[in-house]
């Protein structure tokens, strides 16, 4: 026959009254916050990641408002010709360095002015576009509109140079043929061909 023996306790040690064994948490005062240096690393560390940020943010933007810019033209330009033929009817692709707008209107309104209503007379009443839409975005070319004629699709031929801020520019080329498009000087912008000379 087997003999129980009585089992050893061992001294319990004293509960507080979160619960928690007095032993454990000797010399502890309570939740514990940041200290004015740890604060100070924290808030530098953000200075200089916002330092390296912004600039790079900035040059971001820029480049996308160029390409933004250089798109609009080339699309609107390949509208304007599939529009013609559509429509059966020479329509003028006109712009206004000066003030960086274009507009598209039937040949009618040969003096199509982009800054003007489209109710008013001479105004470009099929499309019209602003250089607001690209800040920091500049405009100049070396011809002053085209009109695309709707039986064999063709056009004047000329450049747009399109420049931003920091120097970086795209062209947008329309043959004699009315084909568009993009190209950047000595290969200078990423994702866009060398332009020819």
């Amino acid at each position: 026959m087997l003999v129980k023996r009585p089992m050893a306790f061992l001294p319990r040690a004293r509960a507080t009254p979160g619960g928690a064994s007095s032993a454990r948490h000797r010399g502890a005062t309570g939740p514990r916050g940041f200290t004015l240096l740890e604060l100070l690393v924290t808030v530098s560390v953000l200075t200089v990641l916002m330092l390296i940020a912004v600039p790079s943010m900035q040059a971001m933007l820029t480049r996308n408002h160029l390409k933004a810019a250089a798109q609009s033209i080339a699309e609107d330009l390949q509208w304007t010709r599939s529009e013609a033929i559509k429509r059966n009817r020479i329509l003028r692709f006109a712009f206004d360095v000066e003030h960086w707008c274009y507009g598209v209107g039937e040949d009618a309104t040969a003096n199509c002015d982009c800054r003007l209503a489209p109710e008013e007379a001479g105004a470009c009443s099929l499309k019209r576009r602003s250089g607001l839409d690209f800040p920091g975005i500049g405009l100049s070319a070396t011809f002053a509109g085209t009109r695309f004629d709707p039986l064999r699709a063709t056009s004047n031929n000329g450049t747009l140079t399109l420049t931003a801020t920091n120097g970086t520019s795209l062209k947008v080329v329309l043959s004699r043929l009315g084909r568009v498009r993009i190209c950047s000087p000595a290969g200078a912008a990423a994702g866009y061909d060398a332009c020819g000379t």
